[in-house]
């Protein structure tokens, strides 16, 4: 309230002053203006006696009784010291108050600089002077693998088989794959997780107070006095826990928890007949990484025991591709082996015909287990038939047209054919011996086309044969694709596998149509109905439908397994692939569903140290001091979620 006062009185005291002024240096005897002043300074002050006799002169000049006292040399003195005091007065409290704030800022400035990480100081900002350099990229030195830490070098384990066997794969020990998200509607598989979460870290907690104490109850003798030093022993650690672990101690289930470890562990040294428990292998283990570079293809971007995976012209790179292309790195090509990848190759193991699906979130690295899996299949002795780019065949097969032998069905000429030369490529000595008999011909050529079929000797025809007259003749490619693809899933003296990554866009809006189908040309034909997704539609027997009668029976394939994954990097119906992968998991009795997860925190690290080891972004040249750094590496799982592509990105950023 003062402060408010004395500044209307210093406003009022300017005005006057200023009036005042002006008159006497016009020579105008100016009416005193002070009554309002004087008033109010009483008031202010307290001396409230005049005020009265003040608010009456003022009434009678303006009425005009009386006139206006002329201004003195008295009162102008008055006022021009009560003006300088008071500028005086407020300039001394300016600086303090200029001096206060500097002080604050200063104060506040030198917390902010002790503070340390990522949110507080960028290590990879852009200076002035580095924006001003007239440097360019071919001026940074050439990147070697003297660059690379001894920290990422420890950290990147490489098989010692480059590409393990699918045997190997379904039995490496691997770290715990990342727990499950509840931002993701995971919320009952995350309580789950955290309940064993707690339990194991109780279970070793209990290990570390019961081991001391179990070497005196070993050599005791007598089995009563076993069974009381048990039972003390039951009592005690229950007791100590619950003084340590404050939190957990008042957990519903702890009491439960710390009897089912004790009991557990008296259980295992009762049968090794030792205190010693040996370590969570799981815990314990770290990453490993799959090398799929080979000197007979070094100039290839992508290997080609992963063919037809490749940079598509049209479609752009995958972003393990991508990965490759921007590593400094050209003598190497590595892809993480993941616990799902692990899961896929139990499978293929353990069933002689084996269906999975895979799923996961946009840039987790679904196609990077995929990728694994063929390279190991490969390598295993499997005739793979691989098909990364499900989005492009749906939609660019260039024309489709009716199969005259089969109703109903529809082909994809150019397609077809193109698969038949990958097959042809990849596995031709593997198709050696291989044949389709008549029977199987009959079944997709007509007889008149079946007579034109080159090497066909009316009984039987090699499969080799067979992919090589489909490059010679692009209108019986798609029967030629059949036959061979009917027939492979038909024997048994070599394993056939398919893959088919980008599975879901078949079961979205049809790209492809013909009158044959529908006359108005406005409903497409369905993908189940053309001759490139038969085969693979009718093994994994999904559908979108919820309504749907009894599904078909699916075909078998004899020996092998057909492995199909989603995407979500494509304009695919976020209602479709949710309902594809619902009807996989109905029928998880039949086949297998497998959900890549994001990177757990351990896999992310190793993930970071092969960024530095093979050159990619700024972790290039830094010599280590990203994965080192604490901080700078928890940012950089922040920012990214631990979803491999987001790292990706983030390492760049």
């Amino acid at each position: 309230m003062w402060r408010a006062g004395r500044f209307l009185l210093q406003s009022q005291q300017r005005r006057v002053t200023g009036n005042i002024l002006a008159a006497r240096w016009n020579g105008v005897n100016q009416t005193s203006a002070s009554f309002g002043v004087r008033s109010f300074a009483r008031k202010l002050g307290g001396d409230l006696g005049d005020a009265d006799e003040e608010l009456r002169e003022m009434q009678e000049v303006e009425a005009g009784k009386i006139r206006a006292k002329e201004i003195s040399a008295t009162d102008m003195e008055f006022y021009s010291q009560l003006v300088d005091d008071d500028s005086d007065n407020e300039d001394d409290e300016d600086a303090l108050l200029t001096e206060e704030y500097k002080r604050k800022q200063e104060a506040i400035q030198q917390e902010l600089d002790s503070r340390t990480g990522r949110v507080w100081k960028d290590p990879w900002e852009i200076s002035e002077e580095q924006w001003m350099s007239t440097a360019s990229y071919d001026d940074l030195p050439q990147w070697t693998p003297e660059f690379v830490s001894r920290v990422s070098q420890e950290r990147v384990n490489i098989h010692s088989d480059g590409i393990p066997t699918l045997s190997t794969l379904a039995s490496i020990s691997l770290p715990e794959p990342a727990s499950p998200n509840p931002g993701e509607g995971k919320t009952k598989a995350y309580a789950t997780y955290r309940k064993n979460f707690h339990y194991k870290y109780i279970e070793t907690k209990v290990i570390e107070a019961a081991e001391p104490k179990m070497e005196g109850i070993l050599k005791l003798t007598d089995m009563n006095d076993k069974q009381d030093a048990v039972d003390m022993l039951f009592e005690n650690v229950e007791e100590e826990l619950r003084q340590k672990e404050e939190i957990l101690g008042k957990h519903p289930h702890f009491s439960k928890w710390v009897e089912r470890a004790l009991e557990t562990y008296l259980e295992n040294t009762k049968k090794t007949g030792t205190a010693q428990i040996s370590g969570n292998d799981a815990a314990d283990s770290q990453p490993v990484f799959m090398d799929c570079f080979d000197d007979s293809d070094a100039d290839a971007m992508v290997p080609s025991i992963l063919s037809p995976l490749k940079p598509h012209p049209q479609d752009g790179t995958g972003r393990m591709v991508e990965e490759w292309e921007l590593s400094a790195h050209k003598k190497t090509k590595r892809i993480l082996i993941r616990e799902s990848t692990s899961a896929i190759a139990q499978a293929l193991e353990n069933n002689e015909s084996s269906r999975i699906f895979v799923h996961g979130r946009k840039g987790v690295g679904k196609t990077a287990v995929l990728a694994s899996i063929v390279a190991s299949a490969r390598k295993s002795g499997y005739i793979v038939m691989y098909l990364p780019d499900g989005d492009r065949l749906r939609k660019n097969g260039y024309f489709v047209t009716p199969n005259t032998h089969r109703k109903g069905m529809f082909d994809l000429q150019n397609l077809s054919q193109e698969v038949c030369a990958q097959l042809l490529e990849n596995h031709a000595d593997d198709l050696q011996g291989l044949e389709a008999d008549n029977e199987t011909m009959a079944k997709y050529f007509e007889e008149s086309k079946l007579a034109k079929v080159t090497d066909y000797n009316g009984e039987s025809i090699s499969l080799i044969d067979l992919l090589n007259y489909a490059e010679e003749k692009k209108n019986h490619a798609p029967m030629c694709y059949s036959v061979v693809v009917d027939r492979l899933m038909d024997q048994e003296e070599k394993p056939f596998l398919m893959v088919m990554d980008e599975f879901n866009c078949f079961y979205d809006h049809g790209h492809y149509f013909h009158m044959a189908y529908d006359e108005e040309v406005r409903e497409p034909i369905p993908y189940d109905k053309i001759n490139l997704f038969e085969h693979a539609m009718s093994v994994m027997s999904l559908s979108t439908d919820e309504d749907e009668d009894e599904p078909k029976e699916p075909m078998q394939i004899r020996r092998g397994g057909i492995i199909v994954g989603t995407t979500e990097s494509h304009a695919v119906r976020r209602k479709a692939t949710d309902a594809l992968v619902e009807s996989a998991q109905r029928k998880s009795d039949a086949l297998q569903v497998v959900e890549v997860p994001r990177f757990s925190e351990t896999e992310a690290e190793h993930i970071l140290a092969n960024f530095e080891a093979t050159g990619i972004g700024k972790l290039r040249l830094d010599r280590g001091d990203t994965v080192m750094d604490d901080q700078e590496v928890a940012y950089l799982k922040m920012v990214s979620g631990r979803v491999g592509q987001k790292l990706l990105d983030a390492s760049f950023l």
